[in-house]
């Protein structure tokens, strides 16, 4: 493990901390040097960082610092003000969408069996939850979704296979 830093252990701690999201593998590299041993760096980081009020949690396809899970109640009731929640039939379209991606508001709706009001969909896509990956070549070229590293960074998921038991009944032919 060679770089071009004499601490590459403390620069990865510190641009993980300075990220405002997950810090990939490639960032790691490109701050590190690409002949660095990333996963050693990486296991260094979560041992100096053993028993701290913060720990390094794979979120996404990266690695960002979170409070640590025993410190974070105590600090929601100081730090943040409520989420705001997002309607029943927003979060309903937000895990179809996951489950089904990338999607289209047709689909959506012959799976609900129900009209998609546009403004679920422009809700999620202001929150970042979802994105536009293109249009199905069908006829009207109908915009397909898809989740975004924000959704899994907001629901604390390293990806969306952590959400396949609640997913299986979504999937499969519409």
């Amino acid at each position: 493990m060679t770089s071009p830093f004499p601490d590459p252990v403390r620069l990865a701690e510190a641009l993980l901390f300075q990220s405002s999201g997950p810090v990939s593998r490639m960032m790691l590299a490109r701050a590190l040097g690409e002949d660095v041993e990333i996963a050693q760096i990486l296991n260094q980081v979560v041992r100096r960082t053993e028993g701290l009020g913060f720990e390094l949690v794979a979120a996404g396809d990266g690695w960002m610092f979170r409070t640590a899970p025993d410190l974070a109640e105590a600090l929601k009731a100081v730090l943040e003000r409520p989420p705001e929640r997002l309607p029943r039939a927003a979060l309903e379209v937000l895990l179809l969408i996951a489950a089904r991606q990338p999607v289209t508001r047709p689909d959506i709706e012959s799976f609900r069996d129900a009209a998609l009001p546009q403004k679920t969909l422009s809700l999620l896509h202001e929150k970042g939850l979802i994105r536009s990956v293109g249009r199905k070549p069908v006829p009207g070229q109908p915009q397909l979704w898809a989740t975004t590293e924000t959704f899994l960074v907001t629901y604390g998921l390293k990806s969306l296979t952590e959400l396949d038991p609640l997913l299986e009944g979504l999937r499969g032919p519409l």
